[in-house]
């Protein structure tokens, strides 16, 4: 069964990298733009993901220490597989896998999420969301920076959230 996406957002080409999602009606907050608990991907483990990115294939949202929940080939990409990182994120993350508005979100804009919502693997990138608080650099340790656990509260996945308590 294909992940659910709102029939609110298109992917597009984005400023911030390659292709994007974006608004195609206003999103309110607290919907439901994403729910990849019954997606196409797979569970894999981070060595298997980190092959995937070394092949450019970074269309993946880590659920565990050693689990991502992975796009693992060109059949099981989606929509969602599409959404930027941003510094000033307007998606959060419910459970493990929804994808909600933070905020309104109104049309024409690129709908993105803070990869410190759920990454704490070993990786760093440099970051062009061109946001005022851009970070530069974003970093599998960022989401244990106290700015960002005040800012994103609520909207951390269930496996980051475990780890700030």
């Amino acid at each position: 069964m294909p992940t659910y996406t709102s029939p609110k957002v298109e992917v597009k080409d984005s400023g911030i990298k390659g292709r994007g999602v974006f608004a195609k009606e206003k999103i309110l907050k607290g919907e439901v733009v994403f729910d990849f608990s019954k997606g196409k991907g797979k569970m894999i483990s981070g060595a298997e993901m980190d092959k995937l990115c070394a092949e450019g294939r970074d269309y993946g949202i880590q659920i565990g220490d050693d689990l991502f929940f992975a796009a693992t080939d060109d059949s099981e990409m989606e929509a969602g597989d599409y959404l930027n990182h941003s510094c000033d994120a307007n998606l959060g993350i419910k459970d493990s896998l929804k994808m909600v508005a933070r905020r309104d979100i109104e049309p024409g804009k690129e709908v993105a999420f803070d990869y410190a919502m759920s990454e704490t693997s070993d990786y760093k990138m440099d970051c062009r969301c061109g946001k005022p608080n851009c970070r530069k650099v974003v970093t599998g340790e960022d989401w244990k920076r106290k700015d960002l656990q005040e800012r994103y509260s609520g909207y951390f996945s269930d496996y980051v959230a475990k780890k700030i308590v």
